[in-house]
């Protein structure tokens, strides 16, 4: 018996050591990286505030850190069964906030599932809850902008990507998709080159898969000095209002006309 409890004590001594490891070389990782960040735009950030940075980012790349939004989808589903042969909609925030999204779309049928601050690996993680399940005939992607605010370079966003378009492939061989790409905002500006390095990356992606579509945004979204539209967006600089999901229905709209009938019961 006592050896037992030896065994046992040495053997959740070394998990909790090798997952006590694993989260202090993430941490560390995510300093380096606020680190250099911070440098290349000449900021002078003290200690502790690299190291509240990068407990933040650490918890935020949890995978199952939206654990309860998901589990509201699902006790959702299981409430009100979602239509099957929808039009998905799937990302972060700019989805959630999508609040005309049915009036907008229609007569096509859809399924809002954003949950805000959502990575690209987040929604990898639960795509067996909430997208496979629907057998949607569409998917309408927004996602990717926080992945790179969190500090993941765009081949490390592409990738996680490639995982969520081959799965989907592999499951669902029928479905299109359409990937809105990463928008302006004066928030985020300063990250503008690497939205357009991801957003060039997906849409070359795109020109060689057929079932794959890049509806780029970015263009409309911009004033004539090349800045992003303050007048799209809510206080915040991040998040669009009205007028700028105006615009995303107004360009992504035809994509889905030209490759989808109407559901004639929702006409």
């Amino acid at each position: 018996m006592l050896n037992m409890k030896r065994k046992f004590l040495i053997s959740t001594f070394i998990v909790g050591f090798a997952a006590f490891s694993a989260c202090s070389s993430e941490l560390s990782s995510y300093e380096n990286k606020i680190k250099k960040e911070a440098e290349s735009f000449n900021q002078d950030l003290s200690s502790i505030e690299i190291k509240k940075r990068a407990l933040r980012l650490t918890k935020w790349s949890s995978l199952d850190y939206f654990e309860k939004d998901i589990q509201k989808f699902l006790d959702q589903d299981k409430a009100n069964p979602p239509p099957r042969n929808a039009i998905l909609f799937i990302g972060s925030s700019s989805i959630v906030f999508w609040k005309t999204l049915e009036t907008d779309m229609h007569p096509f049928r859809v399924i809002n599932r954003g949950f805000g601050g959502s990575h690209i690996a987040h929604v990898n993680n639960y795509l067996e809850e909430i997208v496979l399940p629907y057998n949607p005939r569409g998917i309408v992607f927004y996602c990717g902008g926080n992945d790179i605010f969190g500090l993941k370079t765009p081949e490390e966003v592409l990738q996680d990507f490639l995982h969520f378009y081959k799965t989907i492939k592999a499951n669902l061989p029928e479905v299109k998709v359409f990937v809105i790409g990463i928008k302006p905002s004066a928030a985020r500006e300063y990250q503008k080159v690497k939205h357009i390095q991801w957003n060039d990356s997906v849409a070359k992606l795109s020109d060689k898969n057929e079932n794959l579509f890049f509806i780029d945004v970015r263009p409309t979204m911009l004033l004539e000095n090349g800045k992003p539209n303050p007048d799209l967006f809510v206080e915040d600089g991040l998040h669009m209002n009205s007028k700028g999901y105006a615009i995303w229905t107004k360009l992504l709209k035809p994509y889905l006309e030209s490759n989808f009938k109407p559901d004639k019961t929702n006409l």
